[in-house]
């Protein structure tokens, strides 16, 4: 025993095993055929490149505890800073009111037109403000982003109770469906640069990956649980119960903005707002490796997810099956991102550079699967893959972005990324609707998977460095 004590250690005969008062979250192993360095964060890859030491994480259940290396981190890293643990569990409960108001609002018009295509309209409708995206990039750049979404997402909130209430009360027509849905998708047109602008001021660097991860990770998971919810609601109380129930769902993100105590954005010299939206472009083009993410965001949006607009005509056409099966098919593609987006949550800063071209040719690989499937188990399999894949990639690029963008021109760099995708999407949902009509959803699927597969290629012969952010250098 007293030898023991010599040692500084105590002995637990229970357990069997000595515990060191020196011992602390790390172990740090002598590594002789380094240089003598001390590592200096988790930019410096301690864990892995540099440094005298090798640093090993003890993790907890949210990722590596207080001292650890953070560029290991589990994929609900980010969860264990409060200020993100409060803006992402309020947008949780938020955008699966969305999702439950997009799905009874469908509904609810064509009920009103019983017309296909005013249904895709109001969809068209709400999503063509995003074109003025960039003009929100611009002010979540000049003013404070936190009052930005306190303004957005009241007048969500309001938006979508007066629709409730019009419905409840037998007054809401298409036309007033239709401004309504305008104005939702004109205060998110704002609202989208300044939430993804701020998202690196309520994490260190270190979890900045993990959090844009767990963002598209909650909106994914959002997009299954709501209309799965919406639609027993819709059937027992009709879709004016779901318009008020959205509404109630904003007070989340605001009573979670009121609770986060966060720095402002920094004041930018005033300059006017077109030159100030023209540097914000330019500088996007510029630097190589955003404009890459960005055209790959537009290529993936474009070739690869058209498929969830031609998903009616697989259920009924390919598999001979009705609304039911279409419901499962979307739902098997949203958690297959969900668990796309919790993969890449656990790379952290260990993103390769290879990862995101690899993913644009995997996505392809899975589409043609798809459209090759005959059977219909096979296809959810495959929707599972594809839903993945297609997620990472996206999540990927605006993870990849937000490490090598400056903080000066974030808003607006990250509003051309909203464009990106917001348009390349329903261009491409209309020119592959003409083409499946013509040739079938399969055919139409397969050659959009070639356009993915071409791309990825040619990322992967541009940047051939596997290691972590080191391909396409801005200028390069």
């Amino acid at each position: 025993m007293a030898g023991h004590r010599r040692a500084g250690c105590r002995r637990t005969l229970s357990q069997g095993r000595c515990r060191t008062r020196r011992l602390r979250q790390t172990v740090l192993r002598r590594r002789p055929d380094r240089p003598v360095a001390v590592p200096r964060g988790p930019e410096h890859h301690a864990a892995r490149t540099g440094g005298r030491y090798e640093r090993r994480a003890v993790s907890g259940p949210f990722g590596p505890r207080a001292g650890g290396d953070e560029l290991a981190v589990g994929s609900f890293d980010s969860l264990r800073h409060r200020n993100f643990r409060l803006l992402w569990t309020g947008a949780l409960i938020s955008n699966v009111g969305t999702w439950m108001q997009s799905t009874a609002l469908a509904w609810y018009v064509f009920e009103l037109t019983h017309s296909p295509f005013w249904v895709s309209f109001v969809s068209f409708i709400n999503l063509i403000p995003l074109v003025l995206a960039p003009l929100g990039g611009v002010y979540s750049d000049r003013v404070d982003r936190k009052r930005i979404l306190f303004v957005t997402q009241t007048l969500m909130m309001v938006d979508a109770a007066v629709l409730a209430v019009l419905a409840w009360a037998g007054h809401a027509g298409l036309a007033v469906v239709l401004v309504l849905t305008f104005g939702q998708g004109l205060a998110f047109a704002f609202n989208g640069p300044a939430w993804l602008a701020w998202i690196p001021s309520l994490v260190p660097p270190g979890s900045l990956v993990n959090a844009v991860a767990l963002n598209s990770a909650q909106f994914s998971a959002a997009r299954v649980v709501g209309p799965a919810i919406a639609g027993g609601l819709i059937a027992a109380f009709g879709p004016g119960l779901v318009f008020g129930l959205n509404a109630v769902s904003f007070v989340a993100v605001l009573v979670a903005l009121a609770l986060i105590d966060a720095p402002r954005t920094a004041p930018l010299p005033r300059e006017r707002t077109l030159d100030f939206l023209r540097s914000g472009v330019t500088y996007a083009w510029r630097h190589r490796r955003i404009r890459t993410m960005l055209i790959t965001v537009a290529v993936v949006a474009f070739f690869g997810s058209p498929i969830l607009a031609l998903m009616p005509i697989y259920a009924h056409d390919v598999f001979h099956r009705g609304s039911g099966s279409y419901g499962v098919l979307l739902a098997a593609i949203g958690l297959g991102a969900v668990t796309g987006a919790l993969a890449l949550g656990r790379y952290g800063t260990r993103l390769r550079a290879s990862s995101i071209p690899i993913s644009t040719v995997v996505t392809g690989v899975l589409l043609v699967a798809f459209g090759a499937a005959g059977m219909y188990a096979v296809a959810i399999v495959v929707g599972v893959a594809y839903g993945a894949a297609n997620l990472f990639v996206n999540a990927a690029a605006n993870s990849d972005i937000q490490l090598h963008v400056d903080e000066g021109v974030r808003g607006r760099v990250l509003s051309i990324y909203m464009v990106a995708f917001g348009a390349a999407f329903p261009i491409g949902s209309l020119v592959a609707g003409a083409a499946a009509v013509r040739w079938g959803a399969p055919a139409t699927t397969v050659a959009g998977a070639f356009g993915c597969v071409a791309w990825g290629a040619i990322l992967l012969l541009r940047s051939p460095d596997p290691s972590p952010r080191a391909a396409l250098e801005p200028g390069a």
